[in-house]
């Protein structure tokens, strides 16, 4: 459409824009701790680079913190709006492998604040632990709070976890928020009902522009964007091609509140209320159709409200259907509140559709933790659906819910009608890395450390791919074309440590073209570009 096409020009320019900028910045690499108990701490590189008088050395500065290593800060990092505060990895392209940041308790013993800037922020390819206190402690809220009115907001490719209130909270209007190839997990108060545990937090705020692109968000016990109030509309919402599952939904789950503009579109949403309509455990804040929960709601409909919500995946899974035909109290959510099914108008039925389809490889379900809260609300013992790394297994930490965070493979069959339902016919959600749905693949590593070589490259009769493994486990390499078909499948069996290689040949049959070569690993998934002649 006329409307997609100048927004990605628009980006483009951004895009070009930021880089002409980028190339002028002070670059300060953070360098790690060589003492593994005690992490580099990035407060005072950040909040002391200033000079003997007390200005800043250069209000443009980006702070780079090595990949796969761990930082802490050790008080509340702020800028102000003569300074950005710019954080991303030395190496931006290796996205399996990010640098953590997390807290450490002062000598008080309390946890610091991440940061809570009142200027400009950037975060790229890093892991950030918000809310962690100890070992199956209840999490500390608010720890990334954006509290400047007017500022700009980047998060990209950005793993956030354990905060208890909004992974990312704003707190001043006019902010501009944009959020993309993202994964949000682990928003909850451990075990108990008490808390909330969102993705974005608007609070009473109006946002100038707020876009979440290919974001997942899982295992929240609250709303995956919470607008709750305030007299002011924000101005644009987008939350399109995102994937949410393992929601409980204690308040809600896209709450618009006011807003001018919004547009949710090609969205997979799995249980997105999984504790479904029962004013009893979640009525802490009014919603519009009165005690009834909704998943897409609007609190005000202005003359000049637009919405566009269409090609979104809705769905409940059948193990949360047969648990509320158990329970008198309880009833599936209607999706759309009385307000937006009002503004679509006739555009209504384009809202969403209900396509049962299982991930390939995700954290199970937490239907138990809504199960023990009917039983009893009071219980200090309910399943915990914070959800750790296999890795943790016997340790303090093992909440008794783990996951091998190694395999996660949000992805769905390509055979799946979601497949081909988006707005332009490709795959609904956050598929961007996964090759059997996205269209229009670019070449991207999700891996470096595979090292997937093809020779020749541009080829004609045939073409060999060699890679490493360092683990024993199942190697899959297919062969997708341009519109992320599957052409043929290379290799799909278990595979011992070392060097290896697979052969494509006959390739005189293949029509000439670009293809992309794709290879799962237990290390991680990468793809590439092959050229046939």
């Amino acid at each position: 459409t006329n409307m997609k096409k100048i927004y990605y020009l628009i980006l483009t320019v951004f895009m070009i824009s930021s880089t002409l900028q980028l190339n002028a910045q002070r670059i300060k690499v953070i360098e790690p701790s060589t003492d593994p108990s005690a992490p580099a701490d990035i407060f005072n590189e950040i909040m002391g680079d200033t000079t003997e008088t007390g200005e800043r050395v250069d209000n443009n500065t980006i702070y780079k913190l090595q990949n796969g290593q761990i930082y802490i800060t050790s008080g509340r990092l702020v800028n102000t709006t003569d300074w950005k505060l710019h954080i991303e990895a030395v190496d931006l392209e290796d996205t399996a492998v990010k640098p953590i940041l997390s807290r450490i308790p002062n000598a008080s013993g309390t946890y610091p604040d991440i940061m809570w800037p009142k200027g400009d922020l950037t975060l790229k390819n890093l892991w950030i632990i918000s809310g962690e206190k100890g070992p199956l402690e209840t999490m500390d809220w608010g720890k990334i709070r954006i509290s400047g009115e007017n500022t700009r907001v980047i998060v990209d490719n950005c793993l956030i976890e354990k905060d208890r209130g909004g992974f990312l909270q704003m707190r001043a209007d006019g902010i501009k928020c944009y959020v993309t190839n993202c994964l949000f997990r682990n928003g909850s108060n451990r075990r108990i009902l008490e808390g909330n545990g969102r993705g974005i937090d608007t609070r009473n705020y109006a946002m100038d522009t707020l876009i979440i692109k290919n974001t997942i968000v899982h295992n929240i016990a609250d709303r995956f964007l919470r607008s709750q109030g305030g007299t002011v509309p924000h101005n644009y919402i987008e939350i399109d091609h995102c994937t949410g599952f393992n929601i409980t939904g204690r308040h809600g789950f896209i709450q618009l509140g006011r807003v001018n503009t919004a547009k949710i579109t090609n969205n997979l949403f799995i249980n997105p209320l999984m504790q479904g309509t029962s004013p009893k455990y979640t009525d802490e804040q009014t919603q519009p159709d009165n005690d009834a929960h909704k998943v897409i709601t609007l609190d005000t409909l202005f003359e000049n409200t637009a919405l566009e919500i269409s090609n979104n995946n809705i769905f409940w899974t059948q193990d949360v259907i047969d648990y509320w035909a158990t329970n008198d109290s309880v009833s599936m959510p209607a999706v759309l509140s009385d307000l937006v099914i009002e503004s679509l108008g006739d555009k209504v039925e384009n809202a969403y559709f209900q396509d049962p389809l299982e991930l390939n490889n995700v954290p199970g379900s937490v239907l138990q933790f809504v199960i023990d809260l009917y039983a009893d609300p009071t219980s200090l013992n309910m399943y915990d659906l914070t959800v750790e790394d296999i890795a943790l297994a016997g340790s303090d930490y093992d909440s008794g819910n783990l996951f091998d965070f190694a395999s996660f493979d949000p992805c769905y069959s390509p055979d799946a009608s979601s497949a081909h339902a988006d707005t332009e016919g490709d795959a609904i959600g956050a598929v961007a890395n996964c090759a059997e749905l996205a269209s229009g693949v670019q070449e991207t590593r999700i891996n470096n450390a595979l090292e997937l070589f093809v020779y020749p490259n541009p080829a004609q009769n045939v073409t060999s791919f060699s890679f490493t493994t360092a683990m024993k486990g199942r190697v899959n390499l297919k062969i997708f074309d341009i519109q992320g078909n599957l052409i043929t499948t290379l290799l799909n069996q278990e595979t011992y440590p070392g060097n290896h290689t697979a052969i494509w040949d006959n390739l005189e049959s293949f029509a000439a073209g670009i293809y992309f070569a794709y290879i799962s690993t237990p290390e991680g998934r990468m793809y590439t570009k092959v050229i046939l002649e």
